[in-house]
């Protein structure tokens, strides 16, 4: 693979990570909204826990796309 592909590669990879960071704490914030019959501690932590992960990982393949041009 060639570099300009593996650039290409990690800033989409990190623009998808973050992408869905962003859908699930907006998932977040309109199941909590609602009223169900869920756990909302278990939701909210679990949901803040996938988020930063997601978010920690699409900024790290950004940082890497950005390496690859130096």
């Amino acid at each position: 693979m060639t570099e300009e592909r593996k650039k290409t590669l990690f800033a989409e990879i990190g623009k998808y990570c973050t992408d869905i960071s962003k859908l699930v704490f907006g998932g977040i914030i309109l199941a909590g909204l609602m009223d169900l019959e869920i756990n909302r501690l278990a939701l909210i932590l679990s949901g803040l826990a996938v988020v930063v992960i997601l978010a920690v990982a699409g900024v790290s393949f950004s940082v890497l796309s950005d390496n690859k041009k130096q």
